[in-house]
Order: structure tokens, then sequence, then C-alpha cells
């Protein structure tokens, strides 16, 4: 049986995380998307979770696959090495993550998500994607019209709780945890594109480790000033 780290088209990096995709500590954010997602799982109607860029789609996929000791095929459709036959060798799955389909806005490609969907739902199988909003142009009107009939979930911005702890998560993947005062310097300071943050964080994690400190708000600092530093050069 294939393991998630022998195949290619699964993002290891850097979102795959150090430990198991949780949720559970995160209060108030989408309760009712982690509902959905725990029923889909049992149903056979697919689901896209839609929004802007560095919503937390690809935690939430991540989580689907693999959190709460499941294992599921994760495929990313914006990686390079995945191709349309890595896709099609999935429709079997008894459960599937598709991540970023909006990267496969052409027409070739589209057909391939067209006869996936036709043979999943034959098959009475259960799958999630995810896909950017607003979404691309597609090419092929019959892959639009079978979109359109997936069960869809719109991501929004974190409230402020939410975002705390998300960055207090986003932390302790990576590293040692944060205090109130870094989380709160990074939440009143720092981007909201989760993707943006996590890589900022797990660079400065690393930053902390070569330089055996410890996080704190000046750390921080000191840690944008050599980042932009090296960006300057």
């Amino acid at each position: 049986m294939m393991t998630p780290t022998q195949h290619m088209g699964q993002q290891l990096l850097p979102l795959q995380p150090r430990h198991s995709p949780c949720v559970d500590n995160l209060p108030g954010l989408a309760d009712e998307l982690s509902l959905a997602l725990r029923q889909l799982k049992s149903g056979r109607h697919p689901l896209c979770i839609y929004g802007e860029p560095g919503m937390g789609k690809t935690h939430w996929l991540l989580w689907a696959a693999f959190g709460e000791d499941a294992w599921a095929p994760y495929i990313d459709c914006r990686a390079r090495e995945t191709t349309p036959e890595m896709v099609l060798d999935c429709r079997a799955a008894p459960f599937l993550c598709l991540d970023n389909v909006d990267a496969w806005a052409n027409r070739e490609k589209e057909e391939t998500l067209f006869c996936l969907y036709n043979e999943r739902q034959e098959r009475g199988l259960p799958w999630l994607i995810s896909c950017n909003h607003p979404p691309p142009q597609w090419r092929l009107p019959d892959w639009e019209s079978r979109l359109a009939g997936f069960t869809q979930y719109r991501l929004e911005h974190p409230c402020e709780e939410q975002l705390h702890a998300l960055i207090a998560v986003i932390a302790r993947r990576f590293g040692p945890a944060f205090d109130s005062a870094l989380v709160g310097y990074l939440a009143s300071r720092e981007t909201r594109n989760l993707r943006q943050l996590t890589e900022l964080i797990e660079g400065f994690q690393y930053w902390l480790w070569q330089k055996k400190a410890a996080p704190s708000v000046q750390q921080w600092r000191l840690f944008h000033r050599d980042r932009n530093a090296r960006i300057a050069e």
C-alpha cells in the first residue's frame, strides 16, 4: 500500500504538518464545515471548499485526508509533477482530496476532472476539492456544470479570536509555542493570508533554531530585519 510520502503528487511541504492536522482546538472556526467533512466520508455527494488565496483551504483538505488517524489520497493540482494519469489512478479511492483544481483551467485537464467526476459518482464515492474564489474561466461546459452540482462551502476570513488560535497552532507545528504577546503582535501586524503567514512562521522557527533563541516579539523584529536584508541583497 502506498504511503503519503510515496505519492509524487502529494504536497509534503510547507503545509503538510509535522503533526496530524487538527481543527478541534480552533475556537469556532467553521464548526459547520468540520461537521460537513466528517459526514462527507460516509456519504456520496462531492464537496467543494472555495475562498480567496490563503484562507486555509489546503489546511482543511490535509485535515480531511490525514487528520484523526485517517489516510486518503491528497493531490495538489498546482504541483508541477501532478498529471492527469496520477489523478485518474485515484478514481476508485474510497475518499479523495483534490486541492487547487482551479490550476487545471484548461480543456485537456478539465476533461480529466469531468471523467473523474463521472466515475466517482457512478461508484458512489465521496471526494473533496478546493478552488480559489473567484473561480477561473472554465473551458469545458460539461465540467463547469458538474462542479456547480458540488455542495459548496465558502471560507471567510477568520475573526480575531480564530486568528490568534491559528497563529498558535501554526507556531507549534514548526517549533516552540509563542506567548500571547507574540501571537498578538503577529495578528495585528502581519498578513492574514494563511499560506504566507505559515511560511513566515516556519522561517522564523528555523531562524530561532539557528540562533538558539526563544520566540519573542524582539526576536521576530530581528528575524524581519535579517530577512529584509537578505531580500535587499
